[in-house]
């Protein structure tokens, strides 16, 4: 009768070093560089000069100083517009009322 508190009280100990060892022998792994991946959209490219005259309108009168760069379409009528202003660009987006929105909404 005696044995048994013993027995017990050497399986505690036995548990107790199994989970001592465990947290000590914890490795901390390096960090891999992340990888930047591009989502693409469903834009395809439109020369400029193919813009209807109500968004190259919609672009004079928000926008005031800026160039169209760069034009693209999407299979629904909406655009991309990337608007050249001094020295920054500026990416948009419109219908083809010259109507401006979020593609994130």
């Amino acid at each position: 009768m005696k044995k048994i508190p013993m027995i017990a009280l050497l399986c505690a100990i036995v548990f107790s070093m199994q989970n001592v060892s465990a947290q000590q022998s914890q490795e901390v792994l390096p960090l891999d560089p992340i990888e930047v991946v591009e989502v693409q959209d469903n834009y395809q490219p439109l020369k400029v000069d193919r813009l209807s005259e109500i968004i190259k309108a919609a672009v004079e009168k928000d926008f005031p100083g800026a160039s169209i760069a760069e034009a693209y379409t999407d299979k629904i009528g909406n655009y991309k517009l990337v608007l050249a202003m001094g020295n920054d660009s500026k990416t948009v987006y419109t219908n083809a009322r010259g109507e401006w929105f979020d593609p994130e909404k």
